[in-house]
């Protein structure tokens, strides 16, 4: 094979980089997730978004307004409650730009993965460090699982949480005190 010429090299460098310039492959850090409009957005989007999340709600809160109040979901405070919020690394990607928190609560975190695609760093009962990635947004799953879903909209004792696994296709849990890291990535959907 006869070798290249470092004029062809380069041309073909400034070819691939050719309006590159100006993309920038960092997101800008939005803030502290905890309080911010972008939260308050996406929780008050789920009571208008999901059917069965709605009748969830009125069943069992009479109104979406009560359920914050109950579940203790201040969405204009972040400030950390050692009754209700668990100690984690918490990220949300956007397009634009990356939230961070140190803390959310079990029913928050449910309500993120009703958002989306969620990716959970957790230890096992075996003392091993697991990951999933997973969600309780119905377009993620098979229909044949969209009823099963609404056992999971609230905590199970202990604090565990129910998610439905898109690599294996099942529904897999795990307790919030061995949770390590908690991202929602609305932009690839996996991190």
């Amino acid at each position: 094979m006869a070798e290249e010429t470092p004029d062809f090299n380069d041309a073909l460098t400034e070819e691939i980089l050719k309006g590159m310039e100006e993309t920038s492959f960092e997101k800008t850090y939005g803030g502290k997730y905890q309080g911010s409009a972008l939260q308050q957005e996406t929780y008050s989007s789920l009571q208008k978004q999901d059917v069965l999340f709605q009748q969830y709600i009125t069943n069992n809160f009479g109104s979406y307004e009560n359920y914050l109040q109950q579940k203790k979901i201040q969405t204009n405070i972040a400030v950390f409650d050692p009754n209700v919020h668990y100690m984690m690394d918490v990220t949300i990607n956007t397009e634009d730009e990356t939230y961070k928190s140190d803390h959310i609560s079990p029913d928050q975190l449910i309500l993120e993965a009703l958002s989306g695609v969620c990716t959970i760093v957790f230890v096992d009962s075996k003392n091993n460090v697991r990951r999933i990635n997973g969600t309780l947004e119905k377009s993620y799953m098979p229909t044949k699982e969209l009823q099963t879903r609404s056992s999971f909209f609230s905590p199970m004792p202990g604090d565990r949480i129910g998610i439905w696994d898109l690599n294996e296709q099942k529904w897999k849990s795990f307790y919030m005190a061995k949770t390590i890291r908690f991202v929602r990535d609305d932009t690839t959907g996996l991190e």
